[in-house]
């Protein structure tokens, strides 16, 4: 192990000195791009192959340049590298030091906080570490610790203390690796705060256990979003692709223009008389350039103000039309607006598609000129990265690694499943790029992935959706919130999205519950809401370790706690007279009547309160066993008896077969209050189909059955819910 030199209170040469700052931090790097040197006052980190998209071009670049105080400028490369190097044998060598690294974008951080500590000190005349006072670092942490407005220097606001803890960290690091510190040092026996850690330092409370903070969804925010996005991706999206493909091509042509003005009246004439023969509008120019025109002049009352020369001679790859021959050619051009008219060259005849609120069929785009057909395409690949992190679940960071090719679609042998799963990375919590890693999805996200590769500029293996903060930063949200709410998406019967911000934290909440705890609600509306529960699941036993059994976790634990709540509310429906129904309601009651028992003969202490978390307790065995479905909860507690199994034949199944449920004949099924609308609405279905003229009578003797069964449990669940205790 390399020996550190002793510290002689005078500047010596760097142990990194000359260091390929790349190599020294095992930092795989891109063939061709400048390596950082220990010496640079700037390190950028842009040659880094295994960065994560989430690290912006600003963490990549390390400034030293902005210590006002040259000598320290080298206390903070040998601190910088230290930190990314934790396994190099010179840093190995202090006691002291981290032994794990930390991530460059940590580091962009301390380096920041750094400089404001070593900045300030030096602003106040101190030239060396020797000099540091516990009032020093007592006095800094509170100025800094104050965000003040910078046009008045009022203070705003103070800091939470939890964001202070980096900075006294990098403090108090200046002498923990003080053995590795060159240009200057803390005399012997100072450290910042002591023994203290940043945590006490800045009273920060101790990290709890991971706690859930994120709110879901609303459904007055979840419903018209997923509505927007679904419609845009599954019905406009093949549209908007050949919109795509014929704007390029738009594109190509206008990049092959040879000539700038046409002269050639013939060739002129020529044109508007194709035109006229299929009776075509000639092409009509966008609002902000008939404003130019305006500006130059025209007369708002010209027939030729909105004509648009560009596109119509881009036939003949010529740019615009030259004054003498505008002159010359006016009247007919005049006579041909008057007879067919002007309008925008894209999505003219566009083919129909349903609305969203009501399926009638309408064209799926009026007429659009070029910028509002590009910004078409964005909304709907806005929609595409929405859509993905709904359904998925999928953290900002694992969207971001998505690259165009990642979806890969596999036929199990011998049998018509097909799996779909999308090949990425998971960077939190894993060393800095992240590992590879798998998510098995259900065939909407693969047609969405699918789609968002066809409205992408960028090759295969480039990333699909790029990189962003939030979906509110990078502006999709704006874009999807404009369209909808525009005439456009008035046109498809889309309701507007309110303004609430929407994240991929609140979508990957939302769906975590939205699978805990309803069944019937808003994406079983929108989307295969089965398929989603096995896909998550297949993706977690088939990845135990990877990002998907994570959000599958995440999920259960919001699923048993849904399933306790669920089953105190039974129970206290039950105290109050509101019995189950269905056919195992009578198992259920006698379980209720004998924790009810148990709650009478308890003492529950000096208070002599019963709470509802001693009811919860009571009542946990049984919600363990509980399934939630749409219309009845099913008390999977011996498979033996689960009508389900019976008729699948699958007797060993560690849960019930939702898709072969009959909770009206199964032992293990109960009927409550909260199912009765579902009921209500199967019944009133059914007799609207038993109503209509257009089923022949043969044909409703099953529609009769189901609904008389409809009927009965309805009755049921009334009758049982009127019961006295």
């Amino acid at each position: 192990m390399t020996l550190l030199p002793e510290w002689s209170g005078r500047p010596s040469r760097s142990v990194f000195s000359g260091a390929d700052v790349a190599a020294t931090a095992r930092l795989a790097w891109r063939a061709g791009c400048p390596r950082p040197r220990f010496e640079d006052e700037v390190w950028s980190l842009a040659g880094w192959t295994d960065a994560p998209a989430q690290m912006t071009p600003a963490e990549k670049t390390w400034r030293f340049d902005r210590i006002a105080y040259p000598a320290w400028r080298v206390v903070a490369k040998e601190l910088a590298l230290a930190w990314v190097a934790s396994r190099d044998e010179r840093v190995l060598a202090l006691p002291q030091a981290r032994r794990i690294p930390r991530h460059p974008r940590t580091i962009h951080a301390r380096i920041y906080h750094l400089t404001f500590w070593l900045n300030w000190l030096h602003r106040r005349g101190v030239r060396t570490f020797a000099a540091v006072t516990q009032d020093h670092c007592e006095a800094f942490l509170q100025e800094y610790g104050v965000v003040r407005d910078r046009a008045t220097g009022a203070a705003v606001r103070n800091k939470a203390a939890s964001s202070l803890r980096s900075v006294v960290s990098a403090m108090q690091e200046i002498t923990d690796y003080g053995g590795l510190l060159s240009a200057d040092r803390h005399r012997d026996g100072f450290r910042p705060w002591g023994k203290r850690s940043p945590r006490e330092v800045v009273g920060a409370p101790a990290r709890p256990q991971a706690v859930i903070k994120t709110a879901p969804l609303g459904d007055d925010v979840l419903d018209p979003l997923l509505t927007a996005c679904l419609h845009l991706v599954d019905v406009l999206g093949p549209h908007v692709v050949e919109l795509r493909t014929a704007l390029h091509a738009e594109r190509r042509a206008r990049e092959q223009i040879t000539s700038r003005n046409l002269h050639d009246a013939g060739v002129l004439g020529a044109l508007v008389d194709e035109h006229l023969a299929h009776g075509r509008p000639l092409p009509r120019l966008e609002s902000w350039v008939v404003s130019k025109r305006l500006r130059r002049g025209w007369d708002p009352k010209d027939p030729l103000l909105h004509v648009n020369f560009q596109d119509l001679l881009r036939p003949t790859r010529h740019r615009d039309i030259g004054k003498a021959l505008l002159v010359k050619a006016r009247p007919a051009l005049e006579a041909a607006v008057a007879e067919v008219g002007t309008e925008y060259l894209w999505c003219r005849d566009a083919p129909e598609v349903p609305r969203a609120d009501n399926g009638e069929l309408i064209a799926w785009s009026l007429p659009l000129a070029h910028f509002p057909a590009a910004s078409l395409i964005r909304v709907v690949a806005h929609a595409c990265l929405v859509a993905t992190s709904a359904l998925t679940g999928m953290r900002s960071s694992e969207l971001m690694e998505l690259t165009v090719g990642c979806l890969r679609t596999d036929m199990e042998n011998g049998t018509d499943l097909v799996r779909h799963r999308l090949v990425g990375k998971v960077v939190k919590g894993r060393r800095w790029g992240g590992e590879p890693d798998e998510w098995v999805v259900i065939e909407e996200v693969a047609r969405i992935v699918a789609l968002a590769g066809q409205l992408t500029d960028a090759g295969l293996g480039q990333r699909l959706f790029g990189g962003f903060r939030t979906f509110e930063s990078r502006g999709a949200m704006n874009w999807l919130r404009q369209w909808v709410a525009s005439p456009a998406g008035a046109r498809h019967g889309l309701k507007p999205i309110p303004d609430d911000p929407v994240h991929p934290r609140s979508l990957r909440r939302t769906l975590s519950l939205e699978m805990a705890a309803r069944p019937g609600g808003l994406f079983a509306a929108k989307v295969h809401f089965k398929h989603l529960r096995v896909a998550t699941t297949e993706g977690y036993t088939a990845r135990p370790g990877g990002a998907q059994a994570v959000f599958h976790q995440e999920w259960k634990t919001a699923e048993d706690t849904e399933k306790r709540a669920r089953t105190v509310e039974a129970f206290h429906q039950f105290q109050q007279g509101q019995l189950p129904a269905g056919p195992g309601a009578d198992v259920l009651l006698t379980f209720f009547r004998s924790v009810e028992e148990e709650l009478e003969d308890h003492e529950p202490g000096p208070a002599k309160v019963v709470t509802d978390r001693q009811i919860e307790l009571l009542l946990k065995q049984k919600a363990s066993v509980l399934h939630l479905a749409a219309a009845n909860y099913c008390w999977f507690e011996d498979p033996a008896k689960a009508l389900c199994l019976k008729l699948a034949g699958a007797k060993g199944a560690a849960g019930p077969l939702s898709g072969l449920c009959d909770s009206a004949r199964c032992p293990q099924a109960t009927h409550h209050l909260v199912h009765r609308p579902v009921w209500q609405a199967a019944a009133d279905n059914g007799a609207v189909l038993l109503a209509s003229p257009r089923v022949p009578a043969g044909e409703k003797k099953r529609p009769q059955t189901e609904h008389e069964r409809s009927m009965r449990v309805l009755e049921e669940i009334d009758k049982a819910a009127g019961k006295a205790g």
